[in-house]
């Protein structure tokens, strides 16, 4: 009987012991633990990044990092880092996701746009792109992200890269180059940039397929996405959506690609198949940046002039709520919670 005693006691002790665990590596249960997703945005304008639970469509926390943040985000699959960046001054900082503490800062020695992470979470991608003619704005770096350090430093022949995408494999990167037209496909492995795709005028954004077989391309000046045949190499169609195409994502099951329309104020919802628009939504203020949630319920949308996340129904393409961010708001990364 005392044996007995002792054995529940110890027990409760284990129990509460993990319960103090679990709420150390989330964070309060109000605020993160509720959360299946949490998302994170950096604000150019006031140099933060917001912290958005995506189940209650509410800012939990704001990590302010400098006078101005990089364009791109990322974090690590595991959900452990955060990197961020200062934009002109060519430093990363790489931050703890439980702690919100700045871990590692990094002195790149170029500007840090893009920011961008492998599918296998090993090496981060950083673009140094800006809206000007000028080689050093034309440089692509990689980040091992076990010691957080620059292994490579990549002169491109395309001007000003801007934003990543990876295939699933984490073998390739393709990046928009968005002052020469064109993406450039690099070998992750060797570190070299292998080929040179054009496409349309001021290519931004760029995301594949699910199967890795297409890439599509946001084109700014044209208000078009370019269809890339990945296995080509080569742009195969080219779809009209709307003045000043921005971001671009594409829909879990690979049949929509949804655009961010800067000029045209609008969100169009691409069928890639028939290639026609069978969504328009019009929207006040200037549509950012576009992911799809992980789970597929939600298209989140960043807006660049009334500094809100936009949170829209993927079944019903309503706006069903609107999340206040810091100012000039842009990309979306995700870290599941639970």
């Amino acid at each position: 009987m005392k044996n007995k005693k002792v054995f529940i006691i110890l027990s409760l002790v284990v129990l509460v012991g993990l319960a103090i665990g679990i709420n150390y590596y989330f964070g309060s249960s109000d605020q993160q633990t509720d959360a299946k997703y949490l998302a994170y945005i950096p604000n150019v304008g006031d140099g933060t990044v917001s912290i958005i639970n995506t189940s209650k469509l509410e800012s939990v926390d704001t990590i302010k990092v400098g006078e101005a943040v990089s364009h791109g985000i990322a974090t690590t699959p595991d959900g452990l880092k955060m990197y961020t960046g200062d934009l002109d001054n060519g430093k990363v900082f790489v931050y703890n996701v439980k702690t919100k503490e700045l871990i590692k800062k990094l002195d790149t020695g170029k500007r840090v746009h893009g920011i961008d992470i492998t599918p296998n979470g090993k090496y981060v991608l950083l673009a140094s792109g800006a809206l000007e003619v000028d080689d050093k704005f034309n440089y692509i770096q990689i980040v091992d992200t076990r010691n957080d350090e620059v292994i490579k430093t990549i002169k491109s022949e395309g001007q000003s890269p801007a934003h990543i995408d990876f295939t699933k494999d984490s073998r390739l990167a393709f990046v928009s180059n968005v002052m020469s037209n064109d993406v450039s496909i690099i070998d992750i492995n060797r570190g070299e940039i292998i080929d040179n795709i054009k496409v349309g005028i001021m290519p931004n954004e760029s995301e594949l397929s699910p199967d890795d077989k297409f890439l599509y391309v946001a084109n700014v000046q044209e208000g078009s996405i370019s269809v890339v045949d990945v296995a080509l190499k080569k742009q195969i169609a080219k779809i009209k959506v709307s003045p000043g195409t921005h971001g671009v994502a594409v829909s879990g099951d690979g049949k929509y690609v949804w655009t961010t329309n800067r000029f045209g104020q609008n969100i169009s919802v691409v069928d890639v198949k028939q290639q026609e628009i069978v969504k328009s939504i019009s929207i006040e203020g200037e549509p950012n940046h576009v992911s799809i949630s992980p789970d597929g319920k939600f298209t989140f949308v960043t807006n660049l002039q009334t500094d809100n996340l936009m949170v829209i129904d993927t079944d019903t393409y309503e706006v069903i709520d609107k999340v206040k961010l810091g100012s000039e708001p842009h990309e979306i990364d995700f870290i599941r919670v639970q």
